[in-house]
């Protein structure tokens, strides 16, 4: 494997394979460099031409184009070592993980390995970089970082009594920086601990005396504190401390009373504590499972074994009733009970960590972090020393701590039968069990294997002990009717049986909320939908919603959205038809497809002029559709409702609504056009004809039509195109639709031109805008003459071509941003055909350079083409392969077949490219 490596800690620096590759001095350094400090970032084109030209750049166009000029050279220089991406926003570096020293850097001191972090440092960062930007931007930041991480490693080195070696070096730092004052109060401390007081006094009137010239300050707070205990407020620690019997922690929590089993487990359990380095156990599972209970019985078992003591803290990762605990306050909580005051505890994380890991350097401890939320939590209280073991609980899999750190994942299971019986008669007596053996195997059966459904049980037996084990048996049982069809005795029997203990105690809206939400099928749900859905405020069904998420029935994905597991909404199922009735169900079914009818309509209507007009179904007067601020405000809201919004309408084709089914694809055209997902957008328009063909309405109908003949074409399967808007015209010629005529007509005249039958394709264009011109909005025409303009250019008739693209272009208005980049396309490539080469390069750049959300894919991966075919009649070969490829990697990213196509140009440009090199 190619080993690749980049450095700017120092001056800057490209390796490959082991040789250095030469980087051309002045812009195309400055590049590179900016690029490597913000490394997998995108950074955008405006901070790049700041910087090329130093916060004064000519002209916009000017820079732009200069800038792609000096990319291409750059990736020329670097050869193999080309980490150089574009992108829409600007460019990236796409280093790979570990090859840049910075990132190194960074990694390093995230672990408190501050020393070998330092050591990266080759001298000034990018010291043969010529931009005082760069440097005033970039490089000033990095060396306050460097800095802070020095400060770092000498608060971790006075920690462990590593103080007379410190001195010389600190009065160094102090030398050189002689206003920070951090490295003064350092300075002092190690003075102090060497017994040298009257020095450390002397430092502090010396650093008093800089702060009151320099800056006309008193010495802050940490400066002051040095000189408090210097001053003998608190005895000094000597150098070289007495040997003391060290702290030992017995932090373990009393074993659980009632263990039994998991023997598979256990064992697996001494395995993994058999290994040579730092041993990591992490035990996933559901909650209830008895994962504490396992890691607590296993600590007491191998106590011994760990005769340095035993950490406990309770990271309360998922608990109700209080936030999970910080690694800092869980770090002061261990350096607390490893024997240090709170008095010389640092304050920051990596400091404390760095303590920690000294500490238990050359110790046997065992640490048991339970109920963590996720690897972050955990990273920090980790030990470094291969002497101790860590024993982590969480209903996370802690993938990141496996994949990272090699902690040894143990999922925990089900207890199985005997198992479970043996847990009841430990804690109701084998004599009872034992004599009513039928009401336990109904009891066993009903619990299902979870250590939690089992406690409660034998928990209530034990309260009530004239209470018989039928009888419980059979109470539980009534519990769990609905249940039948979930009990298979795996792990999800054990959550719905959990779940039905919860939902008892829900309150009467909320648990109606709960149920009903099994209706909807979309991945996640919002507050406006939920309130449509149960025919409430919004207010209303927030606070329901902040009830569910509260009683772990229902989560935040992200703020406002709100998911389940499959397991929920399927317990919700047979809630929701035990006790709504079936026209309840269709409902509120009909009030959630309103809601994102008319939600979507709203938001088509800011994205396009163009839409078809559409006989929306009237909403339930409970409904309030999203409001939406702006087109951006639309698009976003699209792209998170995307699911949701395809759901609704197989919902609405499943649960007969017509009006609905084909309303809601029709309206969801310039989502579905933006995502240019071609299979996805068949399915749902085909659930549209259906619908329309069974409420016998041919204005749906033809749209439906019009619209899978605007799919076959966007695919290239051009007789399937042609056939579908032929006839989408012959039912808009019958109903009259002027509009929708016009815009079948140019479609298939554009589909003529593709396939090359032009005489045809000019015919259809002239009707269409014929037809345009006499339809009641503007923008049908626009697209029209956009349309002919680029079929005159695909015949060569660029001239020609001008005449009707100028007047598209004075009829574009404020709205019509989505279909600029079409009509700038078609003007590019005019152009083109006209040898205006650089105007055309011009325009198919800024196309690319549009805002997030303006280009579809179709339009990104079009437009990349002409910009390949421009940058190789201009000879910059290299820009034309790179077009080539990111236009591939939208096709294979959308599965069109046209991906083949580009995939060949491109293999015979990079083979043109390869002989000329």
């Amino acid at each position: 494997m190619n080993d690749l490596r980049f450095g700017v800690l120092g001056p800057l620096e490209v390796r490959f394979d082991d040789r250095v590759v030469p980087v051309p001095a002045g812009a195309a350094r400055v590049l590179l460099a900016s690029l490597l400090l913000r490394a997998n970032e995108v950074v955008p084109t405006d901070l790049l031409v700041d910087r090329l030209w130093d916060g004064s750049p000519p002209t916009a166009s000017r820079a732009r184009a200069t800038l792609q000029m000096v990319v291409t050279r750059l990736r020329r220089a670097l050869g193999p070592a080309n980490v150089v991406r574009t992108v829409t926003e600007g460019y990236l570096a796409d280093v790979p993980p570990g090859s840049l020293d910075l990132h190194r850097f960074r990694d390093l001191v995230r672990v408190g390995r501050f020393a070998e972090a330092l050591a990266l440092w080759r001298g000034e960062p990018l010291s043969d970089v010529r931009s005082d930007l760069l440097h005033r931007e970039g490089v000033a930041p990095l060396l306050e970082e460097r800095l802070s991480v020095l400060e770092r490693r000498v608060d971790a080195d006075l920690a462990t009594g590593r103080t007379r070696e410190l001195v010389a070096e600190l009065r160094s730092l102090t030398t050189a920086h002689p206003l920070r004052e951090r490295f003064w109060a350092q300075l002092m401390t190690a003075l102090h601990r060497s017994d040298r007081q009257a020095e450390a006094l002397a430092a502090y009137r010396e650093v008093r005396a800089h702060l009151a010239e320099e800056l006309g300050v008193e010495p802050g707070p940490a400066l002051r504190e040095a000189h408090r205990q210097v001053l003998g407020a608190e005895p000094a620690e000597p150098a070289e401390p007495p040997p003391r019997t060290p702290v030992v922690p017995r932090q373990l929590p009393a074993p659980p009373p009632f263990f039994t089993g998991r023997e598979d487990a256990l064992r697996a359990l001494d395995e993994a504590a058999a290994g040579g380095s730092v041993v990591i156990s992490a035990i996933n599972g559901t909650a209830g499972v008895g994962k504490t209970a396992l890691a607590v019985h296993w600590a007491h078992r191998v106590a011994h074994r760990f005769p340095d003591g035993q950490l406990h803290v309770n990271l309360r990762g998922y608990d109700v009733n209080s936030e999970p605990v910080g690694p800092d306050t869980a770090l002061r909580g261990f350096l607390e009970a490893l024997g240090v005051s709170p008095a010389s505890i640092p304050s920051g994380v990596d400091e404390m960590a760095a303590m920690y890991r000294s500490l238990l350097a050359d110790r046997r401890v065992l640490v048991l972090l339970d109920n963590a939320r996720d690897a972050d939590q955990v990273r920090p209280l980790l030990p470094a020393s291969p002497r101790c073991a860590v024993l982590v609980t969480s209903r996370d899999n802690l993938t990141g701590l496996v994949a990272a750190e090699g902690a040894a994942p143990l999922s925990l299971s089900l207890l199985g039968n005997a198992e479970s019986i043996a847990l009841l008669e430990l804690r109701l007596g084998g004599r009872r069990v034992a004599a009513e053996a039928g009401a336990i195997d109904e009891l066993v059966a009903r619990c299902a294997g979870l250590p939690l459904a089992l406690n409660v049980v034998a928990a209530r037996a034990a309260v009530h002990p004239g209470l018989s084990l039928r009888a419980l048996a059979d109470e539980l049982i009534d519990e769990c009717t609905g249940l039948d069809a979930l009990e298979t005795g795996d792990h999800a029997t054990s959550v719905r049986t959990t779940l039905s203990w919860s939902y008892r105690h829900l309150d009467p809206d909320t648990a109606r909320l709960f149920r009903l939400l099994s209706l909807a099928n979309g991945p996640d749900l919002t507050a406006p939908a939920a309130a449509s859905l149960a025919g409430v405020p919004v207010g209303v069904a927030r606070r329901l919603l902040g009830r569910l998420t509260g009683a772990h029935l229902l989560a935040a994905r992200e703020p406002g959205r709100y998911h389940w597991h499959d397991l929920l909404r399927a317990y919700a199922t047979e809630l929701v038809c035990e006790h709504e009735t079936e026209e309840e169900q269709r409902v509120a079914v009909r009030r959630l497809l309103d809601f994102y009818l008319h939600s979507a309509h709203r938001a088509t209507a800011l994205m396009t002029r163009s839409q078809a007009p559409l006989p929306l179904t009237a909403a339930d007067p409970v409904v309030r559709p999203v409001e939406f601020a702006d087109r951006e405000a639309a698009v976003e809201w699209y792209r998170k409702e995307h699911q949701n919004l395809v759901e609704a309408v197989r919902l609405a084709g499943r649960h007969g609504f017509p009006e609905h089914a084909w309303q809601l694809p029709a309206t969801l055209w310039p989502l579905l056009d933006l995502r240019q997902n071609s299979a996805q957008w068949t399915d749902l328009t085909e659930i549209g004809l259906a619908a329309a063909r069974s409420l016998g309405d041919k204005y749906a109908e033809a749209l439906a039509l019009h619209t899978l003949g605007c799919i076959a074409k966007s695919r290239s399967e051009h007789d399937s195109a042609l056939s579908l808007f032929k006839a989408a015209l012959r039912l808009r010629e019958e109903v009259g639709d002027v509009r929708g005529v016009a815009s079948s007509h140019t479609q298939a005249a554009s589909t003529c031109a593709l396939a090359g039958r032009f005489d045809e394709a000019v015919a259809l264009h002239l009707r269409a805008i014929e037809l345009a011109r006499a339809a009641p909005e503007a923008s049908i025409l626009l697209i029209t003459l956009n349309n002919y303009a680029d079929t005159l250019a695909r015949m060569g008739a660029y001239a020609r071509a001008l005449e009707p693209h100028r007047e598209a272009m004075a009829l574009v208005g404020p709205s019509d941003r989505h279909m600029l980049a079409s009509i700038r396309d078609t003007l590019g490539v005019i152009y083109l055909g006209l040898g205006r080469y650089e105007q055309a390069i011009r325009e198919f750049t800024e196309i690319l350079a549009s805002p997030r959300g303006l280009l579809t894919s179709r339009q990104e991966e079009l437009t990349l083409g002409n910009l390949a075919t421009a940058l190789e009649v201009t000879g910059d070969l290299d820009g034309a392969v790179d077009a080539l490829r990111r236009a591939l990697e939208v096709l294979e990213r959308d599965a069109n077949p046209r991906a083949e196509e580009v995939r060949a140009r491109l293999a015979g440009l990079e083979r043109a490219v390869g002989a000329v090199r």
